[in-house]
């Protein structure tokens, strides 16, 4: 599956490369006969992820974009209060080339503009066996992760035209700035911006600066932290030039342009992204490069007004259907198909304030699925605020797995996460999403009426006052009917964007998907004797077949209360046909659901717990029908037969272990 972020770098390329503004740097032959259909776009994460499109690897002098690195030497080197007493870091408001020296001092502005740039250049020596080119080389090689190399042909052209450069050097040397002969530091000021690097490089050293100075790649740290604040504040006020006003306006990021056609742009803590293209406007910089970050600081949300805080930790764990499954009851055959094809459904639950690194960070963890798994769970209750990015990335996951014929399903209590994305997709070309919220059932139980249906016989509690309940139908919609009954014509399967409340309501439903596609057999339905009940399979067959001659047939219709929160034990319910929902009411009185039971699973036994009451409401999702092993029953059958007595308490307590098992595992697993 391709990734969301390389499709939007493609897209976004084949977008902005008819765009036909612009003129080449004429002063460098090289570069003004560069074609200028020429655009390339690539974006490197703090994690040293690197997505290219477009002409990304296209080599072009590094030029102006040189100074911002060479700046950070010299902090490193000398401290910023020794570089300020020679380097301004006020915005000029004039031209990358203009003599702009402060009256008085001769100080330059800032060290982003031509002077203070000969400047900075001045400032680094040599050391460690490296002449000052031979330093600024390794340094930029070391925060693009490759050997970088001076092109010879660019240098010469520059040293061979750049008379204003000089005259700056001289004249910052008359004031005392320069502090010996202005040639040797305006000659390896030419070579630093003859340096040849590509858009990728550029995106590399980018996220350098936006990883805290460390180079994400190599792991090799290239500035402190410091150097780094101090670099990207000046590259946010002074790296735009005389544009730098309304680059912070329309984009609002650190950001060093150059005229052979560069563009780095950082985004700090997150990523670096490298643009390319030879043509440039009135302020020289790239005409596509800025149309491009434009767009790109739009569509993700990054403008520093836009950003959410950025969350500790995106992905908080990740684990299969086969390490933690559901805690519906189950025949153990069905146990041992949900093993064997559990590794089938991924989980990965996420958290804490997803802006673009995090939600890149999802979208690579799907993205990077194997074709075996066929559902792919996302639980976001534990995202606390997301911005565009993640609705954007999020939406493009869902298109893919849709695409993929594989199921993509969201666990999202409040829907606000949810809802963003549908907003977003049906704002796009590509149209909406499917709607992954179910349609919902509304049953009501009439005033004055009882719970108890035809064929009860007491002892059901009966459902005093008007209560009326809306339940979703996400996981009783599935049937086997909706599948091949041979379980083979898997293409036939439509893939499903489902939205559900809760984990537990997301698993019981895929694992219900999981058995009609590969045991059918196993999926509860139609009529089933509580002899083929999980618990009594646990008994040998004479015994299962004594206590099943000791119940009695209740039947219930749509939306009636079988067992009400708080009624003490009643008995153990063993459901024959029809499927009930175990529902439980939460803060603010909200109700929610719990589980959904099949035939073949039991009900009622919870309430022989230490609170000797019954913990969750009992509803037929439609009619129902069952066998009640009642609590009378039970009682006398302690008297009469009581090794028969221990061998049902002895199968009740397996089965309860085996759901604390269950739990366990899942805790396990939810745990890296």
């Amino acid at each position: 599956m391709r990734s969301p972020v390389q499709d939007y770098l493609d897209r976004l390329v084949d977008q902005i490369r008819p765009v036909d503004e612009g003129t080449t740097y004429q002063a460098v032959p090289s570069a003004a006969a560069m074609d200028r259909n020429l655009f390339g776009l690539a974006l490197t994460t703090v994690e040293g992820h690197c997505y290219a499109s477009g002409d990304a690897e296209h080599p072009f002098s590094l030029q102006s974009i040189s100074k911002a690195f060479t700046y950070g030497m010299a902090l490193e080197d000398l401290g910023p209060v020794k570089v300020h007493e020679k380097i301004d870091v006020e915005p000029s408001g004039d031209p990358f080339n203009e003599i702009s020296l402060q009256p008085g001092t001769g100080r330059p502005d800032n060290p982003m503009i031509n002077a203070g740039a000969i400047t900075t250049t001045s400032l680094i020596k040599g050391r460690g066996g490296r002449d000052r080119i031979g330093r600024i080389v390794n340094t930029f090689s070391d925060a693009a992760g490759r050997d970088l190399k001076v092109s010879e042909s660019v240098f010469k052209a520059e040293d061979k035209t750049g008379h204003r450069n000089r005259a700056l050097a001289w004249l910052l040397r008359s004031f005392g700035i320069l502090e010996s002969d202005p040639e040797p530091s305006v000659q390896d000021y030419f070579r630093q911006c003859s340096i040849l690097v590509t858009a990728k490089d550029l995106s590399m050293m980018a996220a350098t600066l936006a990883n805290q100075g460390v180079n994400p790649a190599t792991g090799e740290r290239v500035f402190s932290p410091q150097v780094v604040r101090w670099v990207l504040s000046v590259m946010s006020t002074c790296g735009m030039y005389d544009d730098a006003g309304t680059w912070a306006i329309e984009v609002g990021l650190p950001a060093k342009s150059g005229v052979g056609g560069g563009l780095l742009v950082v985004v700090p803590g997150q990523m670096g992204v490298g643009v390319f293209s030879p043509p440039l406007d009135e302020h020289g910089m790239s005409v596509r490069g800025g149309v491009a970050i434009k767009q790109i600081a739009t569509d993700f949300g990054l403008h520093y007004g836009d950003v959410p805080p950025l969350g500790r930790s995106t992905i908080r764990a990740r684990y299969d259907l086969s390490e933690a499954p559901s805690s519906v009851p189950r025949s153990v055959e069905a146990l041992q198909a949900l093993e064997e094809h559990g590794p089938e459904c991924r989980i990965i639950e996420i958290g804490g304030d997803i802006g673009f690194a995090e939600a890149e960070t999802l979208a690579r963890a799907a993205v990077g699925l194997p074709a075996s798994v066929r559902t792919l769970v996302v639980d976001v209750r534990k995202v606390d605020d997301f911005g565009k990015a993640a609705a954007r990335m999020l939406t493009h996951v869902v298109r893919n797995f849709l695409e993929d014929r594989r199921d993509l399903i969201l666990v999202d209590d409040d829907t606000a996460l949810t809802q963003s994305l549908l907003d977003y997709a049906a704002d796009t070309e590509d149209g909406a999403l499917p709607d992954p919220m179910p349609e919902t059932t509304t049953w009501s139980t009439p005033a004055g009426s009882t719970a108890g249906g035809a064929g009860t016989s007491g002892g059901n509690a009966g459902g005093g006052g008007a209560d009326s309940f809306t339940s979703d139908a996400a996981v009783s919609d599935l049937a086997p009917a909706d599948l091949d009954a041979d379980g083979t014509a898997e293409a036939s399967v439509e893939p499903e964007f489902r939205l559900f409340l809760s984990r537990s309501l997301a698993l019981e439903w895929i694992e219900q998907r999981m058995l009609a596609r590969h045991a059918p057999d196993l999926v509860p339905t139609g009529d089933q004797e509580p002899t083929r009940s999980p618990l009594l399979e646990m008994l040998n067959e004479e015994d299962a077949l004594t206590l099943s001659a000791f119940m009695e047939t209740r039947s219930y219709r749509a939306g009636q209360v079988i067992r009400r929160a708080g009624q003490p034990f009643g008995g153990i319910y063993f459901i024959t046909a029809g499927q009930v929902e175990l529902t439980s009411q939460g803060s603010g009185g909200r109700r929610y659901r719990q589980a959904y039971l099949s035939p073949g699973m039991i009900f009622g036994e919870i309430a022989l717990g230490q609170a000797g009451r019954q913990l969750t409401t009992v509803r037929a999702m439609g009619p129902v029908t069952t066998r009640v092993l009642t609590a009378q029953v039970i009682s006398a059958l302690e008297e009469s037969d009581p090794q028969l007595a221990i061998k049902l308490w002895s199968a009740l307590a397996r089965d309860a272990y085996t759901s604390v098992e269950q739990m366990s595992r899942e805790s396990g697993a939810r745990f890296e």
